[in-house]
């Protein structure tokens, strides 16, 4: 569903102190010996399992085309990326609510769980009739999660899980998850994505990364809360199916995307930036080997070369190796023919301050000097400061030249 863009997940704690403190156990459905079903027209195909709570179900089988690609089990994958969260058995959660201020008014009415079973893709989807019979709608979620089981979810740490939390906790009840692995794949998409699209919205991922463009009959995650209650007034259904099929897709999505972004960690990425990025996200997670093989990969693209190099030259420099980070910088300088400015001054810097070369490295300051002055007629506060640092380099490092000239030639005293 739709998220504002602007969103402060703070927001759900500042409402701890206004919930019940005595929260515990599992939460069962209401039993008010009144019959399952409600009179609500124009529901889907599905059946009532408890009093105001829906159920519908779509069986997905593993190989369908979806987007430029299949949708094939995405349980392997989450051994790839379980050091982000994954768990053993994914359970893929979105929900679609009243509203997106975060207060407790706000409830959803929808949630949609994806399972995987052996051959097929399971899309589970359990409708709120109307707000009375929460309770029972949070119990029929909770007899769907199957045993040892992880969430996956796309922006779910900071808005659908806090948000459940308040509507178990108003319930006195403690959700079964609160202690399973959670995957937010929201973050591994920003780490790919962000900077190469104008947004990492699931919205503009599946068109732009996984190739899905949705029909007609989808609707604005902006109109959905509006729908609901219309619904609530008209006790018509119809309109809804929109909303049905936009979770749909929301959920069978995220499955595609965590299978691509294993992919993209398991160095299957077509370009060199996909191999930098791969190589960076196992740098942060502390596996270097891993890192090094994705940025050695870098090399072979050229829009990629001399951040390749960059990347080892800085793993060089940590370790202490001056001498193979400093032909690491050079190899970075030479490969980057936009902007090879930083790499010349920290080879400079290298050359200066580690491998004591000062004649070389007042040669790459001056190369630097001389590239931004070919640049000069983009002129701005960042070119200016480059300029006044490249110039104070170039005049210590001449003095320090003269220096140590002028003491080689000092005649030895007898």
């Amino acid at each position: 569903m739709a998220r504002p863009e602007r969103y402060d997940p703070e927001r759900f704690g500042r409402l701890t102190g206004l919930l019940p403190d005595d929260a515990k156990g599992k939460i069962a459905a209401g039993s008010d010996g009144l019959p399952k079903e409600l009179d609500i027209k124009g529901l889907p195909l599905g059946e009532w399992t408890a009093r105001g709570v829906y159920r519908m179900e779509r069986v997905i089988p593993y190989g369908r085309r979806y987007g430029k690609g299949t949708l094939e089990d995405p349980t392997p994958s989450g051994e790839i990326l379980r050091h982000w969260g994954a768990g053993a058995s994914p359970v893929y959660l979105d929900l679609e609510t009243t509203g997106l201020s975060g207060g407790t008014g706000t409830y959803a009415f929808l949630v949609g769980l994806g399972i995987c079973d052996e051959n097929n893709f399971r899309v589970v989807q359990l409708f709120l009739a109307g707000p009375g019979w929460e309770r029972n709608w949070l119990a029929a979620l909770e007899a769907e999660l199957p045993e040892d089981f992880g969430l996956v979810t796309y922006n779910g740490r900071a808005f659908d899980l806090p948000l459940l939390r308040i509507r178990y906790t108003l319930a006195r009840a403690v959700p079964s998850w609160s202690t399973r692995p959670h995957l937010d794949l929201l973050l591994l998409a920003r780490h790919f994505y962000r900077g190469r699209l104008d947004s990492c919205s699931l919205s503009n991922i599946e068109p732009k990364v996984l190739g899905v463009h949705r029909d007609t009959e989808d609707v604005p995650g902006s109109e959905i809360p509006w729908m609901y209650t219309q619904y609530l007034r008209s006790q018509d259904a119809t309109p809804l199916h929109g909303i049905f099929y936009h979770n749909t897709l929301d959920i069978v999505s995220l499955a595609a995307l965590q299978n691509h972004i294993a992919g993209l960690a398991c160095e299957k990425g077509r370009s060199g930036e996909d191999m930098v990025r791969c190589g960076d996200l196992w740098d942060m997670a502390g596996d270097e080997e891993r890192a090094e093989n994705a940025w050695k990969l870098a090399l072979r693209f050229k829009e990629t070369e001399h951040v390749g190099n960059q990347r080892f030259a800085e793993k060089a420099r940590m370790r202490g190796e001056f001498e193979a980070a400093q032909e690491y910088f050079a190899k970075a300088a030479a490969a980057d023919r936009i902007d090879p400015y930083e790499n010349l001054i920290k080879l400079a810097k290298l050359e200066e301050h580690k491998t004591h070369m000062l004649a070389s490295a007042l040669a790459h300051a001056r190369q630097a000097h001389d590239w931004l002055e070919s640049r000069r007629v983009y002129r701005d506060y960042k070119w200016d400061l480059r300029l006044v640092d490249t110039q104070q380099r170039i005049t210590r490092l001449e003095k320090k030249i003269e220096r140590s000239e002028a003491k080689k030639q000092k005649p030895e005293k007898h």
